[in-house]
């Protein structure tokens, strides 16, 4: 009768599950041998439990599971996490099912199930048992999941239940009063395409949900419910670390598991860092200094004659080609490039009463003023305002002038002996190194100044770096230091190099500033990573003493 389909039909019985079967999904083996057919075989229970004990001894226990350590529980839940996200929620289960643990609080199961599924009274009820006494940023959670019910109200069309949702429930929250104010405006849209555009809301069928999620993630314990995609933002950390860490990486390229491998440690050749010479530029006397400009494209070098030579520099052939000469009447022993590119100021060495502004636009470079208040004056150092409207300059005769270009009037701070001089970007701050081996800070708005930092050692140069948060200093004999400028400690001494006579100069460089690079008296172009303080590489200079360093600052 089984076949012919009847109503009164009766289903087959089940068939007796094989004792094997259950032992596997997880149900104990029974004790009675006649239960498990090994009546004929009085082996299979030798055999049987032999398995066993290898399933326990591979770390499988009586139930069918793998024991995982509990350091290795954190783990386990960050790979089912990242399973979940890619979708693969069987594996995820067969995961759990195995070893036993789980992704997140069963609460917070419920809460995301609830929030997926629109369910705005489980959920808020779900996430308030889940929160239990915690008040610091619950109310900004309440805040977020009531904003999304009642903008699914909305769209729905329900503008009666979406009124009582914030009269009711959100308005008592008296939560980010700003955005409070533009909910109850939405009452008024036509359509639902114009609710998601003035809200700047995705939608209940876009990712909103799931930023929500996202959201209350991050609010959470991560005991409780795991922050948003934990696994991928570890392995991005890593991944940036070993970057930082690499002796030789000289780019701007940020690391991610989309675009690097995670078989094998990130490694940068040697053959990558830029280790020969690759031109010589010929002056006629010793150069003095060498300068950058600050798009990357032109290179100035002054030398003991007073040659200044502006380079232009071939990005496709790593060329530099003489763009133009100029012949300054002092030694050229200081140049700094306008912010704009437009100017360069020059300075002497010794015996040098006035600094030149040159314009280097046109095909012929000219003369725009000098700056000059005493013949006795000694200028050897300067620096521009940001907003190409100032000069700082001054020297080791007591001389500091702010120069105006557009009034041709000079602002003078007497007694401070400089050294080096730089501008800061909020068009005010002046950092200078002076002869009482100290940083000083200087205001000529107020005439406030303030010490930075100081050394026992005489400074005989400085440079700032791009972000204006740290100062690299020359030392007399001493070497290098890396300077905090906003709380005046010492970071890290950079040794090798040496100086006794010569006025050694060093600068930031490299992609995102990595490197440090100073000229040495033993020939030497030292190349420093910036988080050690032993060199890295010692490149051949010149055949005189090398008291350059210059590097370019955009293309690397």
């Amino acid at each position: 009768r089984r076949g012919q389909g009847t109503k009164g039909c009766i289903p087959p019985p089940p068939k007796r599950a094989r004792t094997t079967d259950m032992h596997t999904n997880g149900s104990s083996p029974p004790k009675s041998a006649d239960s498990n057919g090994s009546e004929h075989c009085p082996n299979n229970t030798n055999n049987n439990n032999n398995l066993n004990n290898n399933k326990v001894r591979n770390g499988h226990g009586k139930a069918g599971r793998v024991y995982v350590p509990p350091h290795q529980t954190d783990t386990v839940r960050l790979i089912g996490q990242h399973l979940l996200d890619l979708g693969l929620q069987e594996t995820v289960d067969k995961l759990i099912e195995e070893g036993g643990s789980v992704l997140e609080h069963p609460l917070a199961s419920q809460l995301r199930r609830h929030i997926l599924a629109g369910e705005w009274d489980n959920a808020m009820r779900v996430f308030v048992e889940l929160c239990g006494v915690r008040e610091a940023g619950v109310t900004e959670m309440k805040y977020r999941i009531l904003e999304q019910k009642y903008l699914e109200l909305l769209e729905r069309g329900e503008q009666m239940a979406a009124l009582l949702c914030l009269q009711e429930e959100i308005t008592p929250l008296n939560h980010c009063t700003s955005k409070l104010h533009a909910l109850p405006s939405y009452l008024m849209v036509a359509t639902p395409a114009e609710l998601r555009t003035r809200s700047k809301w995705t939608g209940s069928s876009g990712t909103s949900r799931h930023r929500l999620i996202h959201k209350i993630q991050e609010f959470l314990p991560a005991a409780v419910m795991l922050p948003p995609k934990r696994l991928e933002v570890l392995l991005k950390q890593a991944l940036v670390l070993q970057a930082r860490n690499c002796v030789y990486h000289n780019s701007d390229f940020i690391p991610h598991i989309s675009n690097s491998s995670l078989l094998e440690d990130h490694s940068c050749s040697r053959d990558m860092f830029p280790t020969e010479t690759k031109q010589i530029l010929e002056h006629r006397d010793e150069v003095l200094h060498c300068t950058w400009s600050n798009s990357g494209l032109f290179l100035a070098t002054g030398a003991l004659d007073g040659s200044l030579y502006i380079w232009k520099y071939n990005p496709q052939r790593y060329q530099l080609v003489e763009d133009k000469l100029i012949n300054v009447q002092y030694n050229v022993g200081f140049i700094a490039w306008s912010p704009d590119d437009t100017m360069i100021c020059v300075c002497g060495v010794e015996k040098c009463p006035e600094a030149v502004v040159w314009s280097v636009t046109g095909t012929e470079a000219q003369i725009k003023c000098r700056i000059t208040q005493n013949t006795e004056d000694v200028l050897t150092c300067c620096s521009w305002s940001p907003d190409n409207r100032f000069i700082y300059t001054g020297g080791q005769q007591g001389q500091f002038y702010k120069y105006d270009l557009h009034t041709s009037t000079a602002y003078n701070w007497e007694g401070v002996r400089l050294h080096s001089v730089a501008a800061l970007r909020d068009n005010k701050t002046v950092l200078a190194a002076d002869s009482h081996k100290r940083v000083r800070s200087y205001n000529f708005e107020d005439y406030t100044d303030q010490t930075v930092c100081e050394d026992e050692s005489q400074i005989i140069n400085m440079s700032l770096s791009g972000d204006e948060k740290h100062c690299l200093l020359t030392l007399a004999k001493q070497g290098l230091l890396l300077v905090d400028i906003a709380s005046g400690t010492s970071i890290r001494k950079y040794y090798g190099i040496l100086q006794s006579d010569y006025q050694i100069n060093s600068c930031f460089g490299g992609a995102s500033e990595q490197f440090i690079v100073s000229g040495s008296e033993d020939n030497l172009v030292y190349v420093f990573k910036r988080d050690c303080s032993s060199p890295i590489l010692q490149a051949r200079g010149s055949h005189a003493y090398c008291l350059l360093r210059c590097l370019e600052p955009r293309l690397h």
